[in-house]
Parts: C-alpha cells; sequence; structure tokens
C-alpha cells in the first residue's frame, strides 16, 4: 500500500526541513570563520544555501500557485524546483569531497580526488540537461495543476546510478585515508563515522528513485526534500562533531589536570630572548587538537657564541591547521 502525501505535508517539510538544513550549514560557516579555517568545502556548502533558497521558493509556487500567476511562472517554478534539488544534492557532495582533500596529503590519492570532483561536475550537469530535455519533449505538464513534469524510469535510473557512485566514492576515500594514518584511533573513528552518514543520502535516494517510477508527484517532491535536507546537514555535520569534540576534550582536561591549563591557550608558543650571559628561556602552553594540524617551525639561526646583542624580538611558533 502506497503511503499518501498531502500538499501540506510537502509543505511542512519544505519550510522545516529546509530551514533547519539553512541553519545548521550558517552554522559550520560561523564556525569556519571564527576560527579562520574557510575552504573550498565552505564554499560548497555556501552553494547549497543557494540551492535551499531555490528549492524551498519552487516548491512553495507549485504547491500553492496564485491566480496572478501566469503559465510562465508555474513552470519556471518547476525548473526552480528541479535545479535547486541537484544544486543542493551535488554542492553538498562536493563540500564533502573538498573536505577529504583539504586534509588528504599530498599525491596520488589527492590527484585521484581532483578527478572525482570533476566526475561530480559531469553527473551534476548531465542530470540538471536530462530534466530539461525530457520535460520539453512533453510539454503537456505545464497545463497541469500542479505544475509537475513527468521524469519516468530513464531519470530514475539515472538519479540512483550516479548517487551510488557518488556516495561509494565519499565512503571509500576517508576509510582508506583515515585507517592507515598517522591520527589519534579516536579521530579516525569519529571522523568515518561521520562520512558514513552519506550512506543516509543513498538509502532516500533508493526511495526517491521508487517515487519517480511509480509516478506519484507529490511523494517524489516529499522525498526530493527529505533527501536534500539530509544532505546538506550530512555536510556540515564533520565541523560540528568537531566542534563538540573539542569542546568536549577541553572540559575534561580541565576537569583533570585544573593545574596545568593557561586561559586563552592557542597553541604552542616557543618565545626566544637574547641574553648575553643566560640561557635562552622557553615558555610552552598546551592545547589538544582535534582536525590535522600542520606548521611550520620557525627557530631564530643563532650560532654558539653570539647571542651577545642578538635582537630581543619574540619569536612565536604556531601550528595551523584545517
Amino acid at each position: 500500500m502506497a503511503v499518501t502525501i498531502t500538499p501540506k505535508d510537502v509543505h511542512d517539510i519544505d519550510i522545516a526541513g529546509l530551514t533547519i538544513a539553512i541553519f545548521v550549514t550558517f552554522t559550520r560557516l560561523g564556525i569556519r570563520i571564527r576560527n579562520r579555517k574557510l575552504g573550498w568545502d565552505d564554499f560548497w556548502a555556501a552553494f547549497s544555501i543557494i540551492g535551499a533558497i531555490l528549492l524551498m521558493t519552487g516548491v512553495l509556487i507549485i504547491l500553492d500557485p496564485k491566480p496572478s500567476m501566469t503559465q510562465l511562472t508555474l513552470v519556471a517554478g518547476y525548473y526552480i524546483t528541479s535545479e535547486g534539488f541537484y544544486t543542493i544534492v551535488w554542492t553538498s557532495r562536493l563540500s564533502i569531497l573538498c573536505t577529504i582533500i583539504r586534509i588528504s596529503p599530498p599525491g596520488s590519492l589527492r590527484r585521484i580526488l581532483y578527478g572525482v570532483g570533476a566526475l561530480f561536475g559531469v553527473m551534476w550537469t548531465f542530470l540538471a540537461m536530462q530534466e530539461i530535455v525530457i520535460c520539453e519533449r512533453e510539454p503537456g505538464w505545464k497545463e497541469a495543476i500542479p505544475t509537475q513534469c513527468h521524469l519516468g524510469k530513464s531519470v530514475a535510473i539515472s538519479q540512483l546510478t550516479t548517487d551510488i557512485i557518488a556516495d561509494l566514492c565519499l565512503l571509500i576515500a576517508p576509510l582508506r585515508m583515515f585507517w592507515n594514518s598517522m591520527l589519534p584511533t579516536g579521530h579516525r573513528v569519529r571522523l568515518n563515522i561521520v562520512f558514513s552518514t552519506c550512506a543516509l543520502t543513498t538509502v532516500v535516494s533508493l526511495v526517491h528513485a521508487y517515487w519517480i517510477f511509480a509516478n506519484l508527484g507529490l511523494n517524489e517532491i516529499f522525498t526530493g526534500i527529505f533527501e536534500t535536507t539530509i544532505s546538506m546537514i550530512v555536510a556540515s555535520l564533520n565541523v560540528i562533531v568537531g566542534l563538540l569534540y573539542h569542546a568536549f576534550a577541553n572540559m575534561k582536561e580541565s576537569s583533570t589536570m585544573p593545574s596545568e591549563r593557561t586561559a586563552g591557550a592557542t597553541g604552542i608558543e616557543l618565545h626566544s630572548r637574547g641574553v648575553a650571559t643566560g640561557p635562552i628561556a622557553v615558555d610552552i602552553t598546551t592545547t589538544t587538537y582535534t582536525d590535522a594540524e600542520i606548521g611550520v617551525f620557525k627557530v631564530p639561526e643563532a650560532h654558539q657564541g653570539e647571542y651577545e646583542g642578538y635582537d630581543k624580538k619574540q619569536e612565536v611558533m604556531e601550528f595551523r591547521g584545517y
């Protein structure tokens, strides 16, 4: 027995689901801006917000057309919905892929991941163009209410195939990299759990493809919105979980070693002061890092016996990571 989806159900998930997804994405961007660690993964996450706005707007036009709206407006509303869906799904995947790239070591794996990114772009373009071509071949749907194109089996097969390929790429790459890396076991497990949630979008895409096969319009729109909501949340989950993990680690450290905690510690600082007759004084503060940290260690070049007259300018060494 088929599940009956009403226009109110679609309206509710359109507003509630996409609003939650947008909020989570803005939270992720706020964390990255505060930490000054913006990257291409954040660019694609921000791009998905544009897709969410398009999808939300298009669905509202389809579900509740106003008498003043022309047929052209209703058709545009459908295409806005369609392209907003593809924009969210593929920008979310590109965001996850760029996260993997930025923490992967230079070499063959990174070059392969760049190729996967190009493949994602090709699949995104193909699906978007395929839907336009199929809908324009049979323009009778443009006069129906609600205004929705019947995509058919070819689109369902294409969506399902590309979804499986993309999600497998996002699952295999981090598993291979993290388990072979020098990251602590707890960090590897945490990151693998986050990236493995990509499987959720695959499960939802299976249901979405089924409703396309069955040609049930509202069910198709409902599952499509649900898939995009999950995609946006999963894309930002790594950053948010990292923040929570870092906060938990700090709480644990403060409760177990209060005497060793230094307020405002942001890294490891090495101060060198030239003294004519005394040794070099070294002050060290420590903190716990949750992501792969990469830094440059700079030490003034000074030979034995050359400390006298040395510039007293403070040298600071920071580790800045992803």
